[in-house]
């Protein structure tokens, strides 16, 4: 089980399972052009990555809200788990590396952040996501999915989509 936070406006069942927003901005995880869906293993880590993005900004956390959280099933084959640390060290990446990169900073230099370079070698991997450690939450993990590299055994399924409102 995964959880996301999303404004209401595109807490519909499409826009949260596409990755369409990532794919036109970018992440953390992902260059523009490559889908992701970010969710994290906890809500309240969901709610601290929401909180991060506010405040990195300087929004205020009012306008934060509302939020709407969802509950997603999601069944995955081919996930690589940045947690691991013998999955790190093959990758030549160090925790703290992963944590402390900025990486709106990085590509407002012109940089490619390690993370991005990550996720676009998964994409290009045909892994279907990426556990990683939350930047925002110092005990929370993030499931990030690739969701045009979805295998036909795997889905995601939003649990109570019929309390969605539309």
């Amino acid at each position: 089980m995964v959880y996301r936070s999303s404004t209401p406006k595109y807490a519909t069942e499409q826009d949260l399972l596409t990755g369409e927003g990532s794919r036109r901005f970018g992440g953390r995880w992902n260059p523009v052009g490559i889908a992701m869906v970010y969710a994290s293993l906890t809500p309240e880590t969901a709610m601290a990555e929401t909180l991060a993005h506010h405040r990195y900004y300087g929004i205020p956390i009012e306008d934060a809200m509302p939020r709407v959280f969802v509950a997603i099933e999601a069944r995955l084959r081919f996930v690589l788990d940045l947690r691991e640390g013998a999955v790190r060290q093959r990758l030549q990446v160090s925790l703290e590396r992963i944590l402390a990169v900025d990486w709106r900073a990085e590509i407002r230099e012109g940089r490619q952040p390690v993370t991005q370079l990550i996720g676009q070698a998964a994409w290009e991997s045909s892994w279907e996501g990426l556990i990683v450690p939350s930047a925002a939450d110092p005990k929370g993990n993030n499931l990030v999915i690739l969701p045009d590299r979805l295998r036909p055994e795997s889905s995601l399924t939003i649990l109570n989509v019929g309390r969605l409102i539309r």
